[in-house]
């Protein structure tokens, strides 16, 4: 019997990551892509909202610390929009769990994820968070 964590790599659930980094942009997407996910990125707002216009993600990480736009605004934003309430919004960042959880809790982000935690626990943490969370 599968594990959900295998089933939801095998559904490729679809990632839309969002950060002014393009050095994390490259390096969460690699990560995400060789666990089976669809990724696309975008690096600003504008993009995002190109992006969102014909493809919809099953969930949106997003940076918190972006120049322009903070994490917590960006997922008020999209919560506030009829057209993209209903996707699940977390917040990725390295700062401690704590600040995280209560700037999730503040901005009604549906979650969070911890840079801090290593890319090579992202794909797990972020299927347990689909399981648990999402959906």
């Amino acid at each position: 019997m599968l594990s959900f964590a295998a089933m939801t790599a095998a559904v490729q659930h679809k990632v839309l990551l969002i950060d002014d980094s393009e050095t994390s942009l490259h390096f969460v997407s690699l990560v995400l892509v060789r666990a089976g996910y669809d990724v696309r990125t975008a690096d600003d707002v504008d993009k995002l909202e190109g992006m969102l216009g014909d493809w919809r993600p099953d969930v949106i990480l997003t940076d918190v610390s972006m120049p322009g736009i903070t994490g917590p605004e960006l997922c008020r934003m999209l919560k506030s929009n009829y057209e993209t309430a209903h996707v699940p919004v977390v917040l990725f960042s390295a700062m401690p769990n704590s600040e995280l959880e209560g700037m999730a809790r503040d901005c009604e982000a549906d979650g969070f994820l911890s840079k801090s935690n290593g890319l090579d626990k992202l794909p797990k943490e972020l299927a347990l968070l689909i399981e648990t969370t999402l959906f």
